[in-house]
């Protein structure tokens, strides 16, 4: 009864619970509604509510986010945070505090973390904002153009949620998102899932989307047809051409966005209407003054085909090497590892608190098992006494002997998930260090290669990026059995190069590929040094050996 009376949800304002029911369809009306109410008249329940609408409305709204926006909504978090009655409340703080994190340009790794924190208070209880969570997510792995498929199984996730919570317009949304990001990687399921986004924007009515999922089909096909041949590129433009037509036809480029017009000038220009093509890119100049929209792919690729369709090769050559670049310095892009950590730790964090908070439920139940079975024996010692009835015990106690023994094989269970977890881990690691060596390698067959050289600079080992380096160390330690943490304390006198090409060996670099890190020019200076490395350790071994002994050892 205690703890029911305290996370009794509070009576809310009326005028909130209006404007909530208006904030993700009427922004406007709702912002209205909160700019009505007296926030001094306010209780402290309320202000937060207050506070967690204004910030969405003001988001849904796209106006402009300040640093007020990030305190009124902090203000809200803390006191949904301390008063966990109301998990929805609770999400959606967790959401729009790392909405207004980005919007704000502080780092994504934050943002990324309250994302995590809105998916797991919103739990399966609640698949739309969980779903909204994962989008978020989703588009914050596009944005630092993370190809390794964490942005695809997020807005897979959110269609799904939004699926089961019954929201078209956010389901919408996310399969856009996901149509657009699966059109390098899987053509045929990016036009399934943009086709599908088409079929409920016409049912819900939603033109703006529905010119915006076309010209993404449209774009697909378009792509599709230049990396194909003539005959078969003819079709494809063609397909691309005649979605292109669908939209046009409504006369509603009031919702083109650059994306929609940089679409429409690359599918003209390949049909061979270069004149029409520009002046998609014009419409697309009025709508943006930034001066950044010209180094942009909305310009810079539908300028390059063109200029091909005009005959200026030079020109498309060059609008092409400054696009390539672009996708080069986005590849080069920090940020996507530290995104990428901040969801690995947070998940390893949580894990951690599950097992924690399983461990001590495990034990209560085990402790009051210990005691009703002792009650049982003590009760069932007197009725023996009193009746004789040796058997009855006997069934009662068998009965608690199978329900420790299902304890047990939960617990056993959990222990086999917390592998699987450990392996896929595992699996994550040994994909992204092999696609670094493989980008290390083709740095080396390429020479005289200008982006090959500023490869060749981010890998190499220096003290700028000695922490990117350390941070793999702890994930070395999983693959072999904590080879780096233990060879630290059994070496202390060991420096950062010779714990960097221990670290390499372990990661099975070639001599070629440690090299280029640790910026040797002679690869076979690197078996010179392992073998230093190994005397200096004083081993009566290879460096090899020395680290398939550490994987055969036991914990």
């Amino acid at each position: 009864m205690s703890l029911t009376g305290c996370n009794r949800m509070p009576d809310y304002d009326a005028r909130l619970i209006e404007a909530d029911s208006l904030v993700y369809d009427q922004p406007q009306q709702a912002k209205a509604i909160l700019d009505s109410i007296n926030r001094e008249e306010l209780s402290e329940a309320d202000e937060a509510y207050y506070n967690l609408l204004l910030t969405q409305a003001v988001y849904i709204n796209y106006d402009n986010i300040t640093s007020d926006n990030d305190s009124i909504i902090t203000q809200a978090l803390d006191y949904f945070s301390k008063h966990k009655g109301d998990k929805d409340k609770l999400t959606r703080s967790y959401i729009y505090k790392g909405a207004v994190t980005e919007e704000l340009a502080l780092p994504d790794s934050v943002a990324m973390v309250y994302y995590k924190k809105a998916e797991s208070s919103a739990g399966e209880s609640d698949p739309f904002n969980r779903g909204y969570a994962q989008m978020r997510m989703g588009k914050l792995y596009i944005k630092h153009q993370a190809f390794d498929g964490r942005d695809i199984e997020k807005l897979e996730q959110a269609v799904e949620n939004f699926t089961a919570a019954g929201n078209n317009h956010y389901q919408i949304l996310s399969l856009r998102e996901l149509g657009a990001n699966t059109r390098f990687r899987d053509p045929n399921k990016a036009d399934y899932t943009l086709n599908k986004a088409i079929n409920l924007t016409e049912s819900e009515k939603d033109t703006a989307n529905y010119i915006h999922c076309v010209s993404n089909l449209a774009y697909l096909y378009f792509m599709q047809g230049a990396k194909v041949g003539k005959d078969s590129a003819a079709v494809l433009y063609n397909k691309a051409y005649g979605q292109l037509q669908r939209i046009l036809k409504l006369k509603r480029m009031d919702y083109f966005t650059t994306n929609d017009f940089a679409t429409c000038a690359c599918v003209y220009a390949m049909k061979g209407k270069p004149d029409s093509a520009l002046k998609f890119i014009d419409k697309a100049k009025e709508r943006i003054s930034d001066s950044s929209y010209y180094h942009s792919h909305n310009y810079l690729v539908p300028m390059a085909q063109i200029a091909k369709a005009s005959g200026n090769m030079l020109d498309y050559y060059k609008l092409s090497h400054e696009s390539d670049s672009i996708d080069f310095a986005m590849m080069r892009n920090p940020d996507i590892f530290n995104i990428m950590y901040a969801e690995i730790n947070y998940d390893q964090e949580y894990k951690a608190e599950q097992d924690k908070a399983r461990r001590n439920r495990n034990l209560i139940l085990s402790t009051l098992a210990g005691l009703v079975i002792l009650s049982l024996l003590l009760l069932a010692l007197l009725f023996y006494r009193r009746a004789h009835r040796y058997d009855r015990l006997v069934i009662e106690l068998k009965d608690q002997f199978q329900n420790q023994m299902h304890n047990l094989t939960d617990l056993q269970d959990n222990i086999s998930e917390m592998k699987i977890n450990d392996e896929r881990l595992k699996g994550f690691i040994s994909s992204h260090t092999s696609m670094m060596r493989e980008m290390i390698e083709a740095c080396y067959h390429e020479p005289n290669n200008r982006i090959a050289e500023n490869m060749k600079r981010i890998v190499k080992f220096q003290e700028s990026n000695r922490d990117n380096w350390v941070k793999l160390y702890d994930y070395i330690d999983l693959e072999h059995n904590n080879i780096m943490t233990r060879t630290r304390q059994d070496y202390p006198e060991l420096n950062d190069k010779d714990l960097l090409l221990l670290a390499l060996t372990c990661m099975g670099y070639s001599y070629i590929q440690t090299a280029i890190v640790m910026g040797y020019s002679n690869a076979t200076s690197v078996s010179v040094l392992k073998q230093r490395l190994a005397k200096k350790m004083g081993l009566d071994c290879s460096l090899n050996e020395y680290i398939d002994r550490f994987g055969k050892q036991e914990n």
